[in-house]
């Protein structure tokens, strides 16, 4: 619609002046905002799997689309003329729309849940500008990026205005650019066929990182001697079909070390900002030099061969710290046992991968497979196969996976033989590369294996037919996998003679996306057979079906389950906050929502924050204190998500007062207990019961305290002065009372500096509580605040103390709370108000 009303205003002549500016920032906003949709779709619609297959060929349309794009302009301006360009841009354009959609009804909406659609489109939310500056690594990334874009865009006015000289008619300039534009983009794209792999891989990352600055570099100094046309368009050559090309996978190696979770975010954030900043950057330069000071075109080149010098400084310095984060990893990721500390410094960046793949340690090898996910480079081939006969099956397994993308390798006859493997994850991983590369005997193998003697082996079939055919309703067809899911889940319910192992069937489920056997995972989450209970948490964190939240977290409570069932909700991803907030709402197990805190902290986004302060404000004590706990967690690992100060002074000030009033209430308790001459030993057990619980909340009290002063200030300093003031040492006390009384705001140390010096009386006296000002309250007073707060065991405690005393006098206490929502405080009211009224 934007092009087409430029459009309309270019036919009339308005497209001037101010509103060319507009058009041309709205054309760069443009490219921007549809290319992060585009991958925002792709990630979508296709698995890790297919998008690793596939990516090359979309890369190669946008090469593609840009070499047609530029003929296209060179035929149809001088025919058109050029005003009528941007209504064939905008027809262009408007054919995405049903290929969009159709792509999304037929390959996400049948396929697909929410929480699924929102995992693959929901980036890290630690801000990028931040995990850049923490990396020296991607600092220099983003260094060199802005010098190429700043340097490219002075290339691109050069070749500009030399062209622009030349040709004085826009038609005809129109057609040049498109011409050439094209042009550049076939030299991109067979250097990208026909040579990255080859220099990238002979030469390393350094080599390739040097290319493209040398290769501007020459014709730039030449251009100063010899400012022609021709030159100019030989510098534009070089600039765009190498950028494009070997720089751009110089670039993706580069990016191998960084943890896929934050390249993920950082490259976006590179891409966009830092490449629109660096354009902005470019164009002061030339209004400086070309507006202002009015230099020659061919003088620019100064200013080229400058930010060159710079450009290779730091390409160099990347190269160093690539290898040095690289040598970093590794040793962490080495075990202590197997730690050889390979050096890998003098080597090139994939001569060092290779070494590492062919004599580093079981956990050195395991990481830089890991790494490998993210090329498939032929210079890997030879020590992944060397690895599918190593004797640690995570490294066969692993190995075979990387090679599943290597189209043009003959190696099915010993894949074949791993079905047989002791081991289930190489046997499903050979399952898995044989359903890719054997598509013309698929259908044979498959059926031969599905129904093999062996019980194993028939599971990792299913299994990995199972994932490879998730997103794929033809192939679920083919191979019937429903029916082999029915027959194996028949087979179980009535006892039959098993088909496939329980774990093994269960995983298949959760991978198959076959919503209506849903219910055989849900039935054994809690199930007494702990392999059993373990396949369904992983089953069920597969389907990332919404139906499994809540019954995921009603199993954290199941200690030997927990760190499992933990892990399978983290892989709903941020899908997750939206679902644990609906539960919160309206969910009354506080069990469980207890357990939603526990998430909450590992999810680092500013909605778990958010979350969590609910949870502050309508959870129980318990709920309230595990919260806390989570949010300094948080703040520990993401200082940068707002954590609220405003809001965290008013609790720590309510939390202060909540303090004071139990102070006054467990004296007031103390000194009753110590005054009833004629307490029953029911009575004595129930006022004592009642102090205990009083005793454990004020320590309660003053812990949440001290986790609401970790949100306003370091978490660690707080934690240190918290067990410096726990401590029975006199000197860490002193030492801890000291260290907070210096930290504290004057508003917060009025409050609570008495509060935290009572902590260091055994026995609080009637002159301690008038020093602070605390009036002690009367029985009924004590036991009405108690029944006020949110403490269900302190309710519980009362209602029994008063159904104890049996005194008549606290009988509208009781009758407040016959009908509360929780069952427990309810029954002990109904008790107390039947025993009152004899």
């Amino acid at each position: 619609m934007s092009l087409i009303a430029f459009g309309v205003l270019h036919l009339f002549g308005r497209l001037d002046n101010w509103l060319l500016y507009i058009f041309y920032v709205e054309v760069a906003l443009f490219a921007v905002l549809s290319a992060s949709q585009f991958w925002i779709l792709v990630n979508v619609v296709l698995n890790l799997r297919e998008a690793k297959r596939l990516f090359g060929l979309i890369g190669s349309g946008a090469i593609a689309g840009g070499i047609f794009g530029g003929y296209l302009t060179s035929l149809a301006a001088p025919i058109f003329g050029s005003e009528y360009l941007l209504f064939l841009c905008a027809a262009l354009i408007a054919i995405c729309i049903p290929i969009t959609n159709t792509l999304w009804h037929k390959y996400v909406t049948p396929t697909q849940p929410h929480l699924r659609q929102v995992k693959r489109t929901s980036p890290n939310t630690e801000h990028p500008f931040t995990l850049i500056r923490q990396s020296k690594h991607l600092s220099l990334i983003a260094g060199i990026l802005a010098v190429s874009v700043v340097v490219s865009k002075l290339v691109d006015f050069q070749f500009s205005a030399m062209a622009s000289s030349t040709y004085t008619d826009s038609d005809e300039l129109a057609s040049f650019f498109g011409f050439w534009f094209s042009t550049m983009n076939i030299f991109s794209l067979v250097i990208q066929l026909f040579l990255t792999k080859k220099i990238v891989g002979r030469y390393g990352v350094g080599f390739s990182l040097f290319l493209l600055p040398l290769g501007i570099l020459i014709p730039g100094i030449f251009l100063i001697f010899v400012p022609q046309l021709w030159v100019a368009i030989l510098l534009r050559v070089n600039e765009g079909s190498l950028k494009q090309s070997i720089n751009k996978a110089g670039i993706e190696l580069l990016m191998l070390p960084i943890p896929l979770e934050v390249k993920n975010q950082t490259k976006t954030f590179i891409d966009v900002f830092v490449d629109s900043l660096a354009t902005g950057v470019g164009g002061l330069i030339l209004i400086l030099f070309v507006s202002v000071v009015a230099v020659p075109v061919k003088f620019i080149s100064i200013m080229t061969i400058i930010l060159i010098a710079l450009w290779l400084y730091m390409a160099r310095k990347v190269r160093n710290e690539y290898l040095r984060s690289f040598q970093l990893k590794m040793a962490n990721a080495a075990t202590r046992k197997d730690k050889k500390n390979i050096d890998i410094s003098n080597e090139s960046v994939l001569g060092g991968l290779r070494k590492v793949l062919t004599s580093g340690s079981d956990g050195e090898i395991l990481f830089v497979l890991g790494k490998l996910k993210e090329t498939t480079n032929s210079t890997f081939v030879s020590p992944l196969l060397a690895l599918l006969d190593h004797s640690n099956p995570r490294i066969k397994a692993a190995a075979l996976a990387r090679l599943y993308y290597y189209k043009d390798l003959k190696i099915t006859d010993q894949v074949k033989s791993m079905i047989n493997d002791p081991e289930d994850e190489v046997r499903i991983a050979a399952f898995e590369y044989l359903i890719e590369h054997c598509p013309t005997e698929l259908e044979t193998l498959m059926n031969q294996y599905l129904i093999d003697e062996d019980l194993e082996v028939r599971g990792a079939a299913l299994v990995s037919l199972s994932i490879e055919t998730r997103d794929n309703i033809t192939l679920k067809e083919k191979f019937d996998l429903k029916g082999g899911i029915e027959k194996a889940t028949q087979a179980m319910r009535y006892g039959n003679e098993a088909t496939i192992a329980p774990s093994s069937l269960l995983e298949a489920i959760g991978d198959s996306g076959l919503t209506e056997y849903y219910s055989f995972i849900h039935d054994r989450l809690n199930h007494e057979d702990e392999v059993i209970a373990r396949a369904a948490v992983k089953a069920a964190a597969h389907t990332l079906s919404d139906d499994f939240v809540l019954p995921l977290i009603q199993v954290i409570s199941r200690k030997e389950l927990q760190k499992e069932v933990i892990d399978a909700l983290m892989k709903f991803g941020l899908g997750l906050i939206d679902e644990a907030s609906r539960i919160i709402e309206g969910h009354k197990d506080v069990n469980d929502i207890r357990s939603i805190a526990l998430l909450l902290e590992r999810l680092h986004s500013q909605s778990s924050v958010d979350l969590l302060f609910v949870l502050i404000a309508k959870g129980d004590i318990n709920t309230q204190g595990q919260a806390l706990k989570s949010l300094n967690q948080l703040k520990v690992r993401f200082p940068h998500l707002n954590y609220y100060k405003k809001a965290t002074i008013d609790l720590i000030l309510n939390e202060a007062k909540n303090y004071t009033d139990t102070l006054a209430v467990l004296y007031a308790q103390r000194v009753t207990d110590q005054s009833e001459h004629k307490s029953t030993d029911e009575i004595s057990d129930a006022r004592n019961s009642l102090v205990e619980l009083l005793e454990r909340r004020l320590e309660g009290n003053l812990e949440r305290i001290f986790y609401l002063l970790g949100l306003k200030y370091s978490p660690t300093d707080i934690l240190s002065i918290y067990n410096g003031i726990q401590s029975k040492k006199p000197d860490l006390y002193f030492n801890a009372v000291e260290f907070l009384d210096n930290l504290l705001d004057t508003s917060l140390k009025k409050v609570l500096m008495p509060l935290v010096e009572t902590t260091l009386l055994d026995n609080i006296s009637r002159d301690a509580l008038e020093q602070l000002n605390i009036r002690i309250p009367n029985q009924y007073e004590c036991f009405e605040l108690i029944l006020e707060g949110k403490d269900q065991r302190l309710k519980l405690a009362v209602l029994h103390l008063i159904k104890v005393l049996k005194e008549t006098s606290y009988l509208p206490l009781a009758v407040q709370y016959q009908h509360d929502e929780n069952i427990k405080v309810r029954t002990f009211a109904l008790k107390a108000i039947q025993t009152l009224n004899g």
